[in-house]
């Protein structure tokens, strides 16, 4: 409270002593002053005189939305509220029984008048105050009689001087807006600051590794070569492996539909222009001949595209590997790689000169001997040192062949100048010159804009045209956004391409080589007969996986990896190499379908018996991400916001401003907000629309991804992934945590001993209690916000029915491997 406000409360409650004010000034001079000055509610938060047949209410303080938050009847101050004897002298607050409140006439007429205002429009909570005099109430609870609850009573006006803190904390528009302080207050059953327990800190083989699969031993190597990043070298594996489809489909319950990894709102605002790889470079690949053909200089153009979309191959594979015939012809493509360059804006730019300057000299020019220098790449500068640094020397002395030795020297180390001569040289020979600064994406903003200047630079000085590649949540960090405004339409934008399409062909690629030794291989040429087929069936037994469409496999990956190739390929070598891939039986069986369990587990857990958040590329959905006021449900609830009438081919951005309110005002849980919302974003659960992939302020709006629709339709529910969790998930209830600590560790020595259907039945009984304790506390959150969804449409229902039908299947499952194993 500033020294004003306070200096006119003090004022005001001098003033209104005599309490003859009649209901207009009581409202204007008492009522407004402490809504706005002291509790700092807005205006345009607070409705005045609203019509709620068959009256009008007072005031309205209200949600974002403009639904009704408090209701509050306001009375002249000479209609006295006679309340009980205080408790103590001195005593501003406290809490007294409705039943009581209502012996009084004044109090009854005005609670029962504000309370059916309430009641019609399904508002909870009531306030009446004659100016000096204010009761809050809670106007109905479920289960309970409204009259045989607690209100809470200001006493006089003192109680705003002299307990501000707690005013403010109880009723100011914070508290109530951005900390749910009125459920605190008023309810009879108040959220309060619960312990959460860890199973996990109890489980002492937690960290227990498992071994990969019998045959990663012998493919490691040719497995992180074929299904990593494409070399620069392997022009056959690009050629045959690069994938320009650049979109993946949604086949959720069999329905298919295309999600396009495609540019945002905010990009398109900056005029960038959605690149087709039509194979040629689409639009880029044009804009770049058009360049050259018509000699323009100095542009610089960015490619855009999302973490790990593809950005570099495409490069490579547009300007080296599988160059158009005119570009090949008649350009000479630099491509300077700063992925490992240290984030020092001196060292990049020497780096990147240096670089240029070696990438334009293929033939070898600044080797040669010095005659040839000066007559053909330094001629400019010599023909100035001969009449002026050699002047008046003998071209045969020593004196002018040190000096010219010198001057060469220090030619050779201007590296600028250098470029200069050496694009010189290529444009005499009918080429123009094409340079690409990569892999910037890993600068912090500062850097990136350096980098960007830098490109500019190289632009401008060697007369070509620069190409460099941005992440698009990088951009908005950067302070280049003005700078772009000036190239007119300089920014393309490249999705990713089909991951199902990646592993297919790499697979192919690879059995390819398999079945043939005369092709070139070296890392597949060691392999002996037993590991040749065994692999080969192995591979292919995956590729057609991946060309059918409703394939767990094919799913889960493609939704993982919400269009970043990089991940889904980490994903996938994983899933490979991990000891629970039932690789043998695949083999034997010589074809395999994948059950969503056989999946889930060495994806989320490849080399671990039990899952560790922080460890996997997989969150975990349910985990409390607060300590105080935190919920199991935060991130479903984010998520089945944005999911509401959504048209699954193109979800629509959502004001994150109006979601920030909604979980404030609803359940006063605005960091835990802030925290899921983070999470989300980073694994590609939600997009914002600039791309952004952490939470922050500058986010403004998002949306669910491919990924975020999979997790709320199907994973979430899903029995493996509510086991693996379960024991890593922070717990309210203490007895249930323990329940999963000594399950875990029963299911373990089953584990070691090899007891597989008695293990299954203790994993069952464990997601059995996690359910029942999911149960209760959405029921709990349930009446403690008065969510009034009806219980049908609850998460935990979901859970629950989609865990009866899958129990059944687990357990028969678990016989049958027993059997085929025999075990």
């Amino acid at each position: 409270m500033t020294h004003d406000t306070l200096d006119n409360l003090s004022s005001l409650i001098d003033e209104t002593k005599a309490r003859s004010s009649n209901e207009a000034e009581t409202r204007h001079k008492i009522i407004d002053f402490i809504l706005h000055d002291v509790l700092s509610w807005p205006r345009n938060r607070v409705k005045v005189e609203d019509y709620i047949a068959p009256g009008f209410a007072d005031y309205v303080l209200t949600k974002q939305d403009g639904s009704h938050l408090l209701f509050i009847e306001a009375k002249r101050e000479g209609i006295y509220f006679e309340l009980p004897i205080p408790h103590a002298n001195g005593e501003t607050s406290c809490f007294i029984g409705i039943a009581k409140l209502l012996t009084n006439e004044n109090i009854k007429s005005a609670m029962t008048q504000v309370r059916s205002y309430c009641i019609d429009t399904g508002c909870e909570y009531a306030g009446i105050t004659n100016g000096h005099e204010w009761v809050f109430f809670k106007t109905f609870e479920k289960g309970k009689r409204w009259n045989l609850q607690n209100a809470f009573v200001v006493r006089s006006l003192e109680f705003f001087r002299k307990e501000y803190t707690k005013a403010r904390n109880s009723f100011s528009f914070t508290a109530i807006i951005d900390h749910a302080s009125l459920p605190e207050t008023l309810s009879t059953a108040l959220p309060k600051d619960r312990s959460i327990y860890y199973p996990r800190e109890k489980i002492n083989s937690y960290s227990h590794t498992i071994k990969s699969n019998w045959l990663a031993a012998r493919i490691r190597p040719a497995v992180n070569y074929y299904f990593g990043v494409i070399s620069d070298e392997d022009s056959d594996f690009m050629e045959r492996c690069y994938v320009s489809q650049r979109e993946y489909q949604d086949t959720t319950d069999g329905m298919r539909s295309l999600i396009h990894d495609s540019i945002s709102p905010y990009f398109e605002g900056y005029g960038v222009q959605q690149l087709d790889d039509t194979g040629k470079g689409g639009r880029l690949g044009g804009r770049l001949t058009k360049n050259l053909k018509n000699n323009i200089k100095g542009e610089v153009l960015v490619l855009f595209g999302g973490k790990g979309a593809g950005k570099s191959t495409f490069i490579k594979r547009l300007l080296h590997h599988n160059s158009p015939r005119w570009l090949l012809e008649n350009a000479r493509t630099c491509i300077i790689d700063l992925l490992n360059v240290p984030e020092d804006p001196a060292v990049i730019r020497d780096t990147t000169w240096t670089r240029l300057v070696a990438a334009l000299d293929t033939e070898g020019l600044l080797q040669e001997a010095r005659d040839q220098l000066t007559r053909h790449l330094f001629n400019d500068r010599f023909q100035v040192a001969e009449k002026q640094d050699l002047a008046g020397l003998s071209p045969k002395s020593e004196a002018y062949n040190t000096k010219l030795n010198a001057l060469i020297s220090s030619w050779k180390s201007d590296r600028v100048y250098c470029a200069e001569r050496l694009v010189a040289y290529w444009k005499s020979k009918g080429r123009g010159a094409i340079v690409v600064v990569d892999n910037t994406d890993q600068y912090i903003s500062k850097v990136q804009d350096f980098c960007f200047t830098l490109a500019q630079e190289i632009a401008s000085t060697l007369g070509c045209v620069v190409l460099i590649s941005m992440r698009e949540e990088r951009f908005y960090d950067s302070k280049i956004h003005g700078v772009l405004d000036a190239y007119q339409n300089s920014g393309f934008h490249i999705s990713s391409p089909r991951p199902a399409e990646v592993f297919r062909k790499r697979l192919d690629y690879s059995v390819r080589l398999l079945k043939n030794e005369n092709l070139p291989a070296p890392l597949l040429a060691g392999f002996d007969s037993k590991t040749s087929g065994a692999t080969s069936k192995y591979f292919s037994i995956l590729a057609r996986e991946f060309s059918n469409d409703t394939s767990p496999l094919n799913g889960f990956l493609t939704a993982c990896a919400h269009g970043d190739i990089r991940l889904s390929l980490d994903l996938f070598r994983a899933f490979l190499l991990s000891g629970y891939t039932n690789v043998d039986e695949m083999i034997e069986n010589g074809h395999w379908n994948f059950q969503i369990h056989q999946v889930i587990k060495p994806v989320m857990i490849p080399d671990r018996y039990f899952y560790d958040e922080s460890l996997s590329r997989i969150p975990n959905i349910f985990q409390l991400r607060t300590t105080r006021l935190s919920s199991h449900f935060t991130a479903l609830r984010i998520l089945r916001k944005l999911s509401k009438g959504l048209d699954k081919g193109s979800p629509s951005y959502f004001d994150i401003a109006e979601l920030r309110a909604y979980f404030s005002e609803t359940f006063g849980m605005l960091d835990d907000f802030e925290k899921n919302t983070d999470i989300l974003l980073k694994h590609g659960f939600i997009e914002a629309n600039n791309r952004l992939d952490e939470y922050s302020s500058s986010v403004d709006s998002i949306k669910i991804t491919r990924y975020g629709t999979y997790m709320i339709e199907e994973l979430a529910w899903n029995f493996t992934y509510l086991d693996l969790i379960c024991t890593d998930c922070g717990i309210y209830d203490e007895q249930i945590s323990n329940y999963l600590t000594e399950a875990a560790k029963e299911e373990y020595s089953l584990f070691l001993r090899g007891e597989r259907v008695e293990r299954v039945k203790v994993r069952l009984a464990r997601v059995e209690e996690f359910i029942k304790y999911l149960e209760s506390d959405e029921s709990r959150e349930r009446e403690l916000y008065s969510l009034g969804m009806p219980v049908e449409e609850m998460f935990t229902a979901k859970i629950r029915a989609t865990f009866e039908s899958e129990k059944s299947r687990v357990l028969r499952s678990a016989k049958r491997q027993t059997l085929r194993r025999g075990i």
